[in-house]
């Protein structure tokens, strides 16, 4: 059992015994046998129980209100921990602690995976505190750093299939609105989409407004002069935002559409859009920081990478078929 432990990276083997039985089998040239494996595994998840470790998620928003989004994220990734063994809590990020007494307070507490939840503002948690006694992985683009592996929505993906959606329903000059700190934060996933759709898909072209400062003093003149039938943003509260900058009532004579809305289960959509399905992205990334707790790979990522979940399409009132 010991030999065996070793070779999974277990935590209850010596890292000195850990090495000797790796450098042991590297020499014998051994390779498991990717069946029993597989069958191993079944065997133990059929009587799992038994604590794998403790999960801490943390994030930073400022406001009394956290949006539906973060709460959505944040239990699917806190159901993916329980069913795989792991305690998980969160904890808020404040000035109240230095970096010193975070760490000890994260070790005391037996942590060792962390769970970067959606931010508010962006964060650079680079400094905060010494990140080497932890696995690492964000499920958000608005965690600015450290290096890590992340989870998050296919932004691009899904404004291209919403801007295919919307087509198909009668709309020929679809506009996108987003405000340029959350379209540079995305890597330009939600303009370059647009930019891509109406230079080789669209019926019209439409300038999208990536705007910055005051919502209203951008977006009137642009709705004045590229005349958009339907107006495309990455909120539902952004989508309410616009129509009353513009007087226009949802549904109306101009369509509304959202990369980000939350579906309600057997009620009619109030607002057209992409669902991101932010239970299944904590989930996942909770499934990443559990493979990197096992492999024991701490600290920053030498090659982050970034899986990205592609969301759902609900036709919804805000942009009702057009003729």
């Amino acid at each position: 059992m010991t030999v065996s432990r070793a070779l999974r990276n277990q935590p209850r083997v010596a890292e000195k015994t850990r090495r000797r039985v790796v450098a042991v089998a590297e020499r014998l040239g051994y390779r498991p046998d990717p069946e029993i494996v597989k069958l191993m595994h079944y065997v133990r998840s059929r009587k799992r129980g038994a604590l794998q470790g403790v999960i801490c998620a943390l994030w930073n928003w400022q406001g009394a209100t956290l949006p539906l989004y973060f709460h959505d994220l944040a239990a699917g990734a806190a159901e993916r921990a329980r069913e795989s063994g792991y305690v998980f809590h969160r904890e808020r990020i404040t000035g109240a602690l230095g970096g010193t007494r975070w760490q000890r307070k994260l070790l005391n507490r037996g942590v060792q995976g962390v769970l970067f939840l959606p931010q508010s503002p962006p964060t650079d948690f680079t400094a905060l505190l010494d990140w080497r006694d932890f696995s690492l992985v964000a499920a958000s683009l608005s965690v600015l750093g450290p290096e890590m592996n992340r989870v998050a929505p296919n932004h691009g993906a899904n404004t291209m299939r919403l801007c295919r959606e919307l087509t198909a329903l009668g709309y020929r000059r679809i506009g996108l609105v987003v405000d340029v700190e959350q379209d540079w934060r995305t890597n330009r996933g939600f303009s370059a989409a647009a930019l891509s759709f109406g230079w080789h898909e669209a019926r019209e072209r439409v300038a999208p407004l990536v705007w910055q400062g005051e919502l209203a003093a951008a977006l009137r003149p642009w709705f004045r002069r590229e005349r958009p039938d339907l107006i495309l943003t990455t909120s539902e509260e952004k989508v309410h935002a616009c129509a009353q900058v513009l007087g226009l009532p949802v549904p109306g004579p101009v369509g509304f559409a959202s990369t980000n809305i939350r579906p309600e289960a057997g009620a009619p959509n109030p607002i057209a859009g992409i669902d991101e399905t932010p239970r299944a992205i904590g989930a996942a990334a909770v499934d990443l920081l559990a493979s990197l707790i096992v492999r024991r790979e701490r600290g920053l990522a030498r090659q982050p990478t970034e899986t990205l979940l592609t969301g759902r399409w609900h036709p919804g009132a805000s942009c009702p078929p057009r003729g």
